[in-house]
């Protein structure tokens, strides 16, 4: 038993973080709705994903570390594992005063961590990494403003927000770094349709996680620089902005992808890369509306949230039925294999 549970352990993804960070931020954008039952039962959930998939992931970087390095050398596994710091970071909004620093802790770490291998990945092999370049890149940027979003929570004081605010600044050329990658390799290595994944909607969440971050900076205005106010606030605004123009052209490159090109609806864990976008957008967009910052127009942001919901409920009954086929296949081949051993 003990030898199975490892290897089951090993064989977790690296981006198996994704329902959890998905699941909160829903979960924070239903609660700003007003619906708060339905807001802490998915957090709840997220909470209850969360804990045994930390215990999985300690337990295969102690025991498969061969595993874990060989991830950290491949671009297109390494930045799955930002999903852990975007869980935490998330999670550490809603938690309790001591398990949110400890939520905190293990971001800080991780996406360090991380950090220092993706640094290492660029100076390996410049060409074949860049070649790799997708919307799954975008993680690293929104691990970090995850840990913004904690400190402004977590230590609303100068000091706690000085560190804040010089991280959130950080991420932004992160994030523009990435997105020349990314259209770079758009450009001279199109992907195919069934290459053409949902990791992309990454770009419009990380867009919308530093607007939010700086939203909450400026929700303690009279705590920063004289100077960083006005710019934060622009910067805010301008980053709504471009998560708002990313929105048609992901849509249409879903219907590309499925329509034109009927690649199969099925569940991928990339799918729950929709999710989250979706869910920080209107978190983003409720907290800019709250302060009256920018005007929603005709859509209210309550709506937002469901239509974030509604994803998310798509999403999990994909994932649920992909398994139980999965299980059924499995159960059919174990079943032929017996007969043929009879």
């Amino acid at each position: 038993m003990g030898a199975r549970l490892s290897e089951r352990c090993r064989e977790l993804p690296p981006a198996c973080f994704a329902p959890v960070m998905a699941t909160g931020i829903v979960s924070r954008a239903l609660g700003q709705a007003g619906a708060h039952a339905v807001s802490g039962v998915l957090f709840g959930l997220a909470a209850a994903l969360y804990v045994p998939l930390l215990a999985a992931a300690g337990v295969k970087a102690a025991v498969h570390r061969g595993t874990v390095r060989a991830e950290l050398r491949d671009p297109g596994r390494l930045f799955g594992h930002y999903t852990l710091v975007a869980a935490s970071g998330v999670l550490a909004g809603g938690a309790a005063w001591i398990a949110g620093w400890a939520l905190l802790a293990v971001a800080v770490v991780v996406w360090a961590g991380l950090a220092r291998a993706t640094v290492r990945l660029r100076r390996a092999e410049p060409d074949a990494v860049l070649r790799r370049a997708d919307g799954i890149w975008f993680l690293a940027t929104v691990g970090l403003q995850a840990i913004v979003l904690t400190l402004t929570s977590l230590a609303p004081t100068r000091p706690g927000l000085a560190v804040a605010l010089v991280l959130w600044g950080a991420g932004l050329p992160l994030y523009a770094g990435t997105l020349a990658l990314v259209l770079r390799r758009l450009r001279h290595h199109p992907p195919r349709p069934a290459q053409a994944l949902p990791s992309y909607w990454v770009t419009m969440g990380a867009a919308a996680i530093s607007t939010l971050a700086g939203a909450r900076l400026l929700g303690h205005e009279e705590l920063l620089p004289g100077p960083a106010r006005g710019l934060v606030g622009g910067t805010v605004v301008a980053l709504w902005v471009w998560a708002t123009v990313l929105i048609p052209p992901l849509v249409t490159a879903g219907v590309w992808r499925h329509v034109r090109h009927r690649v199969p609806f099925a569940y991928e864990p990339t799918l729950w890369c929709v999710v989250f976008p979706l869910g920080m957008y209107a978190t983003a967009t409720a907290q800019l509306a709250g302060e009256h910052r920018i005007d929603t127009g005709a859509v209210p942001h309550g709506l937002l949230a469901w239509l974030a919901l509604s994803a998310w409920l798509a999403v999990g009954a994909r994932c649920l039925t992909g398994r139980a086929a999965g299980g059924a296949r499995r159960g059919a081949a174990g079943g032929a294999a017996g007969g043929a051993a009879v």
